[in-house]
């Protein structure tokens, strides 16, 4: 292995190690953010769920579970609309393939057939 590829994988185990950490982060805030909703509604109606929660929570806890989710992400937007299209090339090059090897048996059985 040449030293570039183990620097490449290096770096690769150390964004997935950053992603897992990330994933980590989000399930506890949404986990926070599902406990804060089930104590809004765990009282009646016509008390004050205010005392439950912290002020403010939503905007807060939805803002960190957007940035854990942003952080989770193994790969960025451009990075993963070059994923998409180097995946479309390579299943329209397969199936372009399928038909050659499709083609060949099929149009010897019509040579023969005609040929008889």
């Amino acid at each position: 292995m040449s030293s570039m590829e183990m620097y490449s994988a290096s770096i690769d185990r150390q964004q997935n190690a950053a992603a897992e950490q990330a994933r980590l982060r989000l399930d506890a805030a949404l986990r926070e953010w599902s406990g804060q909703r089930a104590a809004l509604a765990a009282d009646g109606l016509g008390r004050n769920p205010l005392r439950r929660v912290p002020r403010g929570w939503p905007e807060a806890t939805a803002t960190r579970v957007e940035v854990a989710a942003r952080e989770a992400c193994v790969i960025d937007e451009q990075g993963a609309q070059t994923e998409a299209s180097r995946l479309l090339w390579s299943a329209t090059g397969k199936l372009v393939g399928a038909a050659v090897s499709l083609a060949v048996p099929l149009g010897i059985v019509l040579a023969l057939v005609v040929g008889s």
